[in-house]
């Protein structure tokens, strides 16, 4: 019969496994056309992966306005719903949270990362973020105060020197020092003073993960065919640098070590010690499915150690930069800010955890500046059955992303949203305004849970600054401000800057 054809065989082997291949590649492409979702052209086998080129934030804010802030994409064969409606948004987020409870996980982020609490599912999330959250109440953050404010007094003091000695600098290095004290020392009760040694192996490999290309192959790998992560991490890839993963690794072991062997160490109210006191051995091996769990295990004590030691290094520091990039370039804000700063540390003698939580003004320019550059351009949440949420039905599986940059630069709510207005943020403009068009650390109960440390802790830092200098401009200050090509607020080249004493 073969004979008969009027090509060979072997054509028409090449043939059927071209069919096969686009089948396989396009497979999923009909999902939001079934939906009624619009949506831009996925490409076969890549989806819509090939638009983030331009910036996921400028493809985000193209979509958010051409398909009425609902549209669907392809990252590889993976459908992700973006959902820019602020009801729905709403809905999703809070009223709808038990249906849509976990975040999207990625592979190979290695086994300690993976027990990390942004990465946990259902009851799991809930038994680890309560022993979390009570490290950041209020009268947790009171304790942390002293900390908080030595670290800031040491940065200070490196900004006196960069003004003694008139020269400009990267304020995103400084920053990403203070941070890096802040969090070692109030989480874990470490003292690492990287303010004063800005090589110091902590910064260094911090600076090495938060290094991510969206077009690495690896990342792309991982991304686009999530089911080769198991042949990938065999091979010794992940999404993250091992070495470094490896470092953190060890200074978690080393925190935990140094508590066992110092009494007085037990002693302190902190993150690690919190997870500690909640740790439960039986967790540490295999666990029945229909065993109730208490406590944490060690993997999740290391894993969200880890965690927060990274976490609270990168976007915090990212958003004190550019809050005095912001500052720098429209002086006469910094002079409002100034005026608070000294009315309030007057009024009160000292700058302190109260005083700081008193300058309104100076949390509206922080509000802005994470309004224009989110610590995280989306956020995600999965659907866990199917459902129907304002007439659009969702099916169970799906991949609902928030697109927050888009968002926060919608003309609408935010008029002239690429101009710096810390007024936006004024009691009266916030009433006026729905709540879920501000979403810089996410919304409802997987909210950020370290979010209140990240605020105190940037107010503090520019608080003590503008009490004794002022942001400005230098040679090499790039305006307007570029954001690298990631889903958070990393950004290129640095914030250089200069500071002047006041005078």
């Amino acid at each position: 019969m073969l004979e008969l054809l009027p090509f060979s065989p072997t054509w028409l082997l090449v043939g059927l496994c071209a069919v096969l291949f686009y089948l396989f590649s396009t497979w999923s492409y009909s999902t939001f056309k079934d939906l009624g979702i619009p949506g831009p052209k996925p490409v076969p086998l890549v989806g819509n992966y090939l638009s983030y080129v331009k910036g996921v934030s400028t493809f985000d804010k193209a979509c958010y306005k051409k398909f009425n802030k609902v549209w669907g994409i392809y990252e590889g064969r993976q459908p992700i719903l973006l959902v820019g409606d602020l009801e729905l948004v709403k809905d999703i987020t809070v009223k709808e949270a038990n249906t849509f409870t976990n975040r999207r996980t990625f592979e190979g982020q290695g086994e300690l990362l993976s027990n990390g609490i942004s990465n946990l599912e259902d009851a799991d999330w809930k038994r680890v973020r309560s022993a979390i959250s009570p490290t950041f109440s209020s009268g947790k953050l009171k304790q942390m105060a002293p900390v908080v404010e030595k670290c800031a007094d040491n940065f200070v003091a490196n900004l006196d020197e960069n003004a003694k000695n008139d020269v400009q600098f990267n304020l995103k290095d400084l920053s990403g020092a203070y941070t890096m004290d802040v969090i070692s020392g109030t989480a874990f009760g470490v003292d690492v003073d990287s303010l004063h040694n800005p090589d110091h192996p902590f910064v260094a490999n911090a600076k090495k993960l938060f290094d991510f290309n969206l077009f690495n192959p690896v990342v792309i790998i991982f991304f686009l065919f999530p089911k080769m992560a198991n042949i990938m991490e065999k091979l010794g890839y992940s999404l993250f640098s091992k070495p470094v993963t490896t470092f953190f690794s060890a200074a978690v072991d080393n925190a935990i070590d140094m508590r066992k062997s110092n009494e007085d160490e037990t002693k302190r109210v902190d993150f690690l010690q919190l997870m500690l006191k909640a740790h439960n051995k039986e967790l540490d091996g295999k666990v029945p499915k229909d065993m109730v769990k208490h406590g944490v295990s060690k993997k999740e004590i290391k894993g969200n150690a880890m965690l927060f030691w990274l976490v609270g290094y990168d976007t915090t520091a990212n958003t004190i930069s550019l809050t005095a990039y912001n500052l720098a370039v429209h002086q006469e804000v910094q002079d409002r800010v100034i005026d608070e700063v000294n009315t309030v540390s007057q009024k009160r003698g000292q700058l302190d955890y109260e005083a700081v939580n008193e300058m309104h003004y100076l949390d509206m320019c922080v509000s802005e500046t994470l309004r224009m550059f989110p610590a995280a351009q989306r956020f995600d949440r999965v659907c866990k059955e199917d459902t129907e949420v304002k007439g659009l039905h969702i099916p169970a599986g799906t991949i609902v992303t928030i697109p927050a940059y888009a968002i926060h630069h919608d003309p609408e709510l935010w008029p002239e949203p690429e101009n710096f207005r810390p007024e936006r943020f004024s009691k009266e403009e916030k009433e006026a305004r729905d709540p879920y068009a501000y979403l810089p650390f996410g919304s409802g109960p997987r909210n950020c849970v370290g979010m209140r440390l990240a605020l105190l802790e940037l107010k503090f830092a520019l608080a003590k600054a503008l009490q004794k200098f002022r942001f400005v401009t230098s040679d090499k200050t790039v305006v307007p401000i570029r954001i690298k090509n990631t889903l958070g607020n990393q950004i290129e080249g640095g914030v250089w800057l200069k500071v002047e004493a006041r005078t």
